[in-house]
């Protein structure tokens, strides 16, 4: 049987204890096309995207049937810092050099997995980019554009108006692309010409039978992104309701730990539990209004709860209104009428619920998915 066809994967972290929409994508696509391929996964020692600490260990390991080379970060963000840099950075007139400083800045900041990358390039069939927006793509890129396949997960916001990023758009020889409105956007900014591009997506999976009891009548929400407006506009909505259902925080916070009525904070859990907290909602809540695909709507659409989002993201509405399968809102009126709708329309809520699981059955099974990410390497490793 002929050898199967190196392939490399590129991304700021990995494994299984990093949480985020990115790195979740690039594990679950690495590890499915092992069967196709000979995956190495080049990516850092960071468990977290805030500071870039180094706290996995440096060098290989083998990980669901993927080999992942992990190298050392050489200088850790300060956040804040880095945040007020960025500020002055996109309100004033500046230089390439300006940008080239806030993308080290924005890190991780790993030269040698770049150097490993320009030295190794030639032992790949194709290389896979995952994430447009950190130091490992656009240098990687520039190392090995060759045969090159970034998956950019974009969404619009103040770093994709740099310069650097018309630079980056360039080099890439195919595009993976999540959703029908992130493809339209990035169309919108830089000139793909005519170079392999489409819609891939992610594969979404539902558990046979999650165990849902010591869930029910709660709500999943995505701690993070756009948290502190949806926490102001639930206390709002709780004013008026002093027994609605408590809503759940799951994921890891990069902000202060809600102490707010019918508020708990969960933490990380793991994947069966994850699953049980979503299937026994009533609601899942989406808040961001940065957003390139949402692993989290489309997991509660696969098990039948409907979402409620911000209309702010282009893609988070988009999914609502080609499934039917949730709600949308733009202010904290139409939050409060939403949310009110939902918890209290159970015909409507199932309804919508059944609507996003059809929508993900027919647009989101992974044999699907997988078939679209290997013809969009073989683009590319045409050259």
């Amino acid at each position: 049987m002929a050898s199967r066809p190196a392939l490399a994967v590129v991304v700021q972290r990995y494994g299984p204890d990093v949480t985020g929409g990115s790195e979740s994508l690039a594990r679950a696509v690495a590890e499915r096309l092992a069967a196709d391929y000979r995956v190495t996964v080049l990516t850092t020692r960071a468990r977290d995207y805030v500071s870039w600490r180094n706290e996995l260990p440096a060098g290989t390991e083998r990980l669901g049937g993927v080999e992942v080379k992990r190298f050392t970060v050489e200088e850790q963000r300060d956040l804040a810092d880095f945040n007020r840099f960025s500020d002055t950075l996109y309100g004033r007139p500046h230089r390439r050099e300006d940008e080239l400083d806030w993308l080290r800045r924005q890190g991780p900041y790993v030269p040698a997995l770049v150097r490993e990358l320009e030295a190794s390039r030639d032992e790949f069939h194709a290389v896979m980019f995952f994430t447009y927006l950190y130091y490992p793509t656009f240098w990687g890129l520039q190392a090995a554009p060759e045969r090159s396949l970034l998956v950019p997960t974009t969404h619009d916001e103040p770093p994709l108006r740099l310069g650097i990023y018309r630079e980056m758009f360039a080099r890439p020889r195919a595009f993976a692309f999540l959703t029908a409105p992130e493809e339209a956007l990035v169309r919108s900014r830089f000139p793909l010409a005519d170079r392999p591009a489409k819609v891939a997506g992610i594969g979404v999976e539902t558990p046979p039978s999650p165990g849902v009891q010591a869930f029910r009548a709660r709500h999943r929400v995505n701690a993070g992104k756009g948290c502190v407006e949806m926490l102001d506009f639930y206390a709002r909505y709780r004013a008026d309701d002093p027994q609605a259902p408590a809503l759940l925080l799951i994921g890891n916070l990069a902000m202060p730990e809600p102490t707010a009525a019918g508020v708990r904070y969960l933490g990380y859990l793991p994947e069966p539990e994850k699953a049980a907290a979503v299937a026994g909602a009533d609601v899942v809540l989406c808040p961001s209004p940065f957003e390139s695909l949402s692993i989290v709507l489309l997991e509660g659409f696969a098990l039948g709860v409907p979402g409620l989002v911000n209309a702010k993201s282009a893609v988070l509405q988009d999914h609502c209104r080609r499934a039917n399968g949730g709600l949308y809102y733009e202010s904290a009126d139409e939050f409060v009428e939403a949310l009110g709708l939902l918890l209290h329309d159970e015909p409507l809520r199932r309804a919508l619920g059944e609507n996003g699981r059809r929508y993900v059955r027919d647009n989101y099974r992974w044999d699907v998915v997988l078939a679209r990410y290997r013809e969009l390497i073989e683009a590319a490793a045409a050259g």
